[in-house]
C-alpha cells in the first residue's frame, strides 16, 4: 500500500528517485551514441543536444500542469515510463531519424517528474523541516549519481546501447516503486493554481535562485575541464564528485539539526560562505586544495539547495505546491542555457580565474542574503513590539 506518514512519504520519494538515478548515466553518453554509433557530425550532434536541452523547459512546465491535474503520483509514474520508452528507443534504434526523435522525446519527458517530486515534499513535510528534506533528496541523488558512473563503466564493455537499455530498465523499475510506495491521494486542489502561484515574491525569488543555479551549473559543466587543464587525470574528477557527495550527506544531517533554530537567510549566508571557501581552494589548482574544496562545495549544496527550494515551497499554499515549484524550477532551465556561455570564457583565461570568479559570485550572494536579513530584522522587531510579545 502507498505510504501516508510524512517521513515515510519522503523516504519513498527518495527511494523512487534513487532507483531511477542509479541507472541515470545515459545522459552523458547521448553525444557518443549519435556521433560514434550513428556517424553524425559533431556540429549536428551539438545541435541535437541543444534542442534536447531546450525541450527540458516545456517538459518541466508540462510536469507541473500534470501534477496539478492528475496528482504527483501518476505524474511521476507517467514521466518515468515515458523516459523508459525514449531511452529504450535510443538504445535499440538503428537509424538517425529514430534515435534523434527518441532523444527529443526524452527531453520532453526528462523533467516531468521534477515538479511532482518537489510538490510531494512541499505538501507533506512540515515547513520547518523542508530544507533538510530537499537536501536529503539532492544529496542522496548525488551519491546515486556517483554509483551510476561505476555501473556505466562496467556496462560500457558491451557498448553504448547497453547503457541506454539499462537506464530504461531503471526508469521502469522506479515507476513500479512509485506505484507501490507513493500516496495515491491527491493534494488539495486550487481553483486557479497558476494565477495564485505567480506572485511578485515568487518571481523575485526565482530570479535569485537563477543566480545560484547558474553558479552550480557552471561548476557542473566546467569542473572536468578545469581539472584537466590543471594537469590532473580524468579520474580525479570522479573522486572529487564522490567526496562532494559524501560531504553533502553529512551536511544534510547537520542541517536537519539546526534548521528549526536558524532563519533561512542565515543558512543561505553560511552556505554561500562555505561554497566561496571551497571554490577558493579549487583556485589553487593543487590536489589537496581540490579535495578540501570538494568537501566544502558538497557541504554547501545541502544548505543552499535545500533552503532555496524550501523557501520557494513556503511561498505557496494548499494545492499550490506543484505550480510554485514549477515556476521556481525554471531557474535551472535558464541556468543550464546560460552557464556554458559564462563559464567557458572564464575557463579560457584559466582555472584560477574561473574558480575565483565563482567564489566572488558566491560572496555577492552571501552579502545579498545578509543585507536582506538585516533589512527584515527591524521590521520583525516592530511587529513583536506591536503585538506586545
Amino acid at each position: 500500500m502507498p505510504l501516508t506518514k510524512p517521513s515515510s512519504v519522503l523516504h519513498a520519494v527518495v527511494a523512487v528517485r534513487v532507483v531511477n538515478r542509479l541507472g541515470g548515466f545515459g545522459m552523458s553518453f547521448l553525444g557518443l551514441r549519435l556521433a560514434r554509433d550513428l556517424g553524425m557530425s559533431l556540429s549536428a550532434v551539438g545541435l541535437v543536444l541543444a534542442v534536447f536541452g531546450a525541450c527540458t523547459i516545456p517538459s518541466r512546465i508540462l510536469g507541473g500542469v500534470l501534477a496539478t491535474r492528475v496528482g504527483a503520483r501518476w505524474t511521476i509514474i507517467g514521466g518515468l515510463l515515458a523516459c523508459a520508452a525514449a531511452l529504450l528507443a535510443i538504445g535499440l534504434g538503428e537509424s538517425v531519424p529514430v534515435v534523434v526523435g527518441a532523444v527529443l522525446a526524452l527531453g520532453l519527458a526528462y523533467e516531468l517528474v521534477e515538479p511532482a517530486t518537489q510538490a510531494v515534499i512541499a505538501e507533506t513535510i512540515d515547513a520547518t523541516r523542508q530544507a533538510s528534506a530537499f537536501a536529503l533528496l539532492w544529496s542522496t541523488l548525488s551519491v546515486a549519481g556517483v554509483l551510476s558512473g561505476l555501473i556505466a563503466a562496467v556496462l560500457g564493455r558491451w557498448g553504448v546501447s547497453a547503457i541506454f537499455v539499462c537506464d530504461a530498465v531503471s526508469s521502469a523499475l522506479a515507476a513500479v516503486a512509485a506505484f507501490l510506495l507513493l500516496p495515491s491521494a491527491r493534494a488539495q486542489r486550487h481553483p486557479s493554481p497558476w494565477r495564485a502561484a505567480l506572485t511578485r515574491r515568487l518571481l523575485v525569488w526565482t530570479g535569485v535562485g537563477t543566480a545560484y543555479a547558474t553558479l552550480v551549473m557552471v561548476i557542473v559543466f566546467m569542473l572536468p575541464l578545469a581539472v584537466d587543464l590543471a594537469g590532473h587525470s580524468t579520474s580525479t574528477t570522479g573522486w572529487l564528485l564522490a567526496v562532494a557527495a559524501a560531504a553533502a550527506i553529512a551536511a544534510q544531517r547537520v542541517l536537519a539539526r539546526v534548521e528549526t533554530r536558524m532563519p533561512p537567510a542565515r543558512l543561505l549566508v553560511i552556505g554561500h560562505l562555505v561554497l566561496a571557501a571551497g571554490l577558493g581552494l579549487w583556485a589553487t589548482g593543487h590536489i589537496a586544495g581540490l579535495v578540501a574544496g570538494a568537501v566544502l562545495e558538497g557541504a554547501s549544496g545541502a544548505f543552499l539547495l535545500g533552503t532555496y527550494q524550501a523557501t520557494a515551497a513556503r511561498m505557496g499554499g494548499p494545492g499550490l505546491g506543484a505550480a510554485v515549484m514549477t515556476v521556481f524550477g525554471l531557474s535551472w532551465g535558464v541556468a543550464t542555457v546560460a552557464a556554458p556561455f559564462i563559464g567557458a570564457p572564464l575557463l579560457d583565461i584559466g582555472p584560477t580565474t574561473l574558480w575565483a570568479a565563482c567564489a566572488a559570485a558566491s560572496l555577492v550572494l552571501a552579502g545579498g542574503h545578509l543585507a536582506r536579513a538585516r533589512a527584515r530584522a527591524p521590521h520583525a522587531l516592530r511587529l513583536r513590539g506591536w503585538s506586545g510579545s
